[in-house]
This record gives structure tokens, C-alpha cells and sequence, in this order.
């Protein structure tokens, strides 16, 4: 799978109406890559469903990659500050709670922006922020050694990058699954991940 490195925003906006006319932009890309995917969205599409010539798209990115590459930054950011808000909580909940919050939060996220499914499972792999990623790990890492003092830091990141993973694989095959089964899925991943951490939570140095 190509790794895509792209540069996002060709200028950022200074006035309000550039600024609008960006938003709107982000805002037709999003919708086509939810109904279409990011392999049939063109630029001309983009530029078609915000009313906007096909040059004053050009403006702001130079490819399609750009305005994924932009919005995959939008994402990760709202991301992160879901989950951040959900660590903040984590002390207070029973290790199953948070397992099943964890997981919920992530297809919560899904089903609010359904083109970021899409553009994960997109036949090119975006670079995206190592340290953006980093960070994310971080948040359950600091929540599991809070909800455990024995784990050490290592090991608590250990198993934030499990609990990542497990959360990967249920949208893989969340993505995969007819529409009746998804909810299965579901509550499968929330019993793997919340066996997984009550183990680990339960440790012992």
C-alpha cells in the first residue's frame, strides 16, 4: 500500500470569506468521501458540490491527498479530544465500564464523521502525525497506571497500544460486517477489550 505524503492547505485563509469558502470545501469532500469513497471523489466533484469553480479549489489544495490529509487532522483532533475527555473519567469507572465507554467512544466517532472510515480503509495509507498518535497512547497510559499504580510506565504503554489495536481490529471488522451484524461486532470487541484489561488492571508488580 503507497504511503501518501501530501501538503495540506496551499494558503491558509485571512479574510472570512476565504475562510468560508475553505469550510465549504472540507465540508463537499467530507460528504463524498462518506457516500463514495476517496478512489472515486474527484476534485471537480469537490469543487462541484460547494458551488465553487474547479480553480478556486486548486487555490487552497493542489490534489485530492491534500484535502484528506486535512480532514484525517481535523479527525485525530476531535478524536483525541473525546478520548481525553473519557480518561479524565477513567478513575471513576469500573475496568468493564471504561472498556465499553472506550470502545463506544471510538463508534460514536465513526458514525458522526463516516468519512473517516472510508479514508482509513482508502487503498492509500495517508502519513499521518507520529506525535499525534503518540499522544493518544499516552492519555490511556496515563489512565491505566492511575487506575493501577503497579503497571510501570512501559508497561502501561504496552497496553494503551493493545487497547488501540483491539480498537483497529473492531473497525476492521466493523467496516466488513453487514449492517445486522455490526452490532455484534460490537459487543464482542467491548467483552475482548474489557477481559484484556480487567487481567492487566488486576496485576500485581
Amino acid at each position: 500500500m503507497p504511503s501518501i505524503s501530501s501538503n495540506s492547505i496551499r494558503v491558509a485563509p485571512q479574510q472570512e470569506r476565504s475562510a468560508r469558502r475553505l469550510a465549504a470545501f472540507l465540508e463537499a469532500a467530507e460528504a463524498l468521501f462518506a457516500e463514495h469513497g476517496f478512489e472515486a471523489a474527484t476534485m471537480q466533484a469537490i469543487a462541484d458540490r460547494s458551488a465553487s469553480s474547479i480553480g478556486a479549489l486548486y487555490n487552497y489544495f493542489p490534489d485530492k491527498q491534500a484535502i484528506a490529509v486535512t480532514l484525517l487532522r481535523k479527525y485525530s483532533e476531535e478524536l483525541r479530544s473525546r478520548i481525553r475527555a473519557l480518561m479524565d473519567r477513567a478513575e471513576t469507572l469500573s475496568t468493564r465500564d471504561f472498556a465499553v465507554e472506550f470502545i463506544d467512544c471510538i463508534i460514536q466517532f465513526a458514525r458522526d464523521y463516516p468519512a473517516w472510515l472510508n479514508l482509513l480503509t482508502a487503498p492509500v495509507r495517508f502519513r499521518r502525525d507520529a506525535a499525534a498518535r503518540r499522544a493518544l497512547r499516552l492519555y490511556l497510559a496515563q489512565a491505566f497506571e492511575r487506575k493501577n499504580p503497579a503497571l510501570s510506565s512501559e508497561r502501561a504503554m504496552l497496553v494503551a497500544n493493545v487497547s488501540v489495536q483491539i480498537a483497529k481490529g473492531m473497525m476492521a471488522v466493523y467496516t466488513d460486517s453487514e449492517p445486522k451484524m455490526r452490532e455484534a461486532v460490537i459487543a464482542e470487541f467491548r467483552s475482548v477489550l474489557a477481559a484484556y484489561l480487567e487481567q492487566v488492571l488486576a496485576e500485581r508488580s
